[in-house]
């Protein structure tokens, strides 16, 4: 007599999913056992940068007209107002009656920088050539530090 068997199925592991998940747990280690790890300091290199008041200069004694900006906005020329609306007309006559004068733009330092752009290219509309108009720079009073922090 013969018995009827039933065909066993083969059992699969399913491998590829299993290297996935096996290949993001080695990255996630990897990842995390680099913050673990104690990192050599690197040697640092020294850099001193020069300042402005290490670089000589020569002085100069050109005559300029001041332009004077506020830190509200207001213009003066050469100590006198300027109407808001006029500034490029000031600069203009200012600059036929003195012709081959200079100009220097004396900004405060909490003045908008959109009024200094404004003052700026006024004076090169009005005829100033921008290799004209200077920017003074104070000496500031801070000494550089030779210090470096750790």
């Amino acid at each position: 007599m013969e018995f009827h068997r039933r065909k066993q199925k083969t059992i699969t592991v399913p491998i590829v999913p299993l290297i996935d998940i096996l290949v993001v747990l080695l990255f996630f280690f990897i990842v995390m056992m680099n913050d673990r790890i104690e990192k050599t300091p690197r040697p640092e290199i020294q850099v001193s940068l020069p300042s402005a008041n290490a670089i000589k200069s020569k002085v100069t004694t050109v005559q300029r007209s001041t332009l004077t900006i506020g830190a509200d906005g207001q213009t003066e020329l050469d100590g006198i107002k300027v109407i808001s609306g006029l500034l490029k007309e000031t600069l203009r006559s200012n600059l036929k009656v003195r012709p081959g004068l200079k100009l220097a733009l004396s900004v405060d330092k909490n003045c908008p920088w959109e009024r200094v752009l404004v003052c700026h290219s006024a004076a090169v509309e009005a005829g100033y050539p921008p290799g004209d108009i200077f920017y003074p720079v104070r000496k500031s009073t801070e000494t550089p530090s030779t210090e470096s922090s750790p």
